[in-house]
């Protein structure tokens, strides 16, 4: 996964940094993009688990979803990003929120992921 910008499987969404996102925002995402999904091997990012990302005076806003709800591993996961943000120098504080909308589903991963899991033995 590149910290591109690259559009999903699903019409009108994509994943990444937007454009016009500074130098730490972008560094945001592609520290994201270490965090594995800890079902399977890929990335939150890949797994377009990572819905947005605001970076203001220092504190970083992950807007985020998971793919079932009732998942046993979303303090884990969580945790898990703040971790990995806080080792981000001109981050102060990590605010991570939940959303539902879009549904996530697995038409909304790249191709790239779709072929990792394949080549991990993993259909979807």
């Amino acid at each position: 996964m590149s910290v591109n910008s690259v559009d999903a499987g699903t019409p009108g969404f994509h994943i990444g940094p937007d454009e016009d996102a500074d130098e730490l925002e972008r560094e945001v995402w592609e520290t994201l993009d270490t965090v594995p999904d800890p079902h399977i091997p890929v990335s939150l990012v890949e797994m377009a688990m990572i819905y947005d990302v605001d970076v203001d005076a220092g504190e970083a806003t992950v807007t985020m979803t998971f793919p079932c709800m009732g998942c046993p591993a979303y303090d884990m996961i969580k945790d898990d990003v703040r971790a990995a943000l806080r080792t981000i120098r001109g981050i102060t504080g990590v605010e991570i929120e939940i959303t539902w909308d879009p549904v996530w589903s697995k038409d909304m991963l790249t191709e790239t992921a779709h072929e990792e899991l394949k080549d991990a033995g993993i259909s979807l």
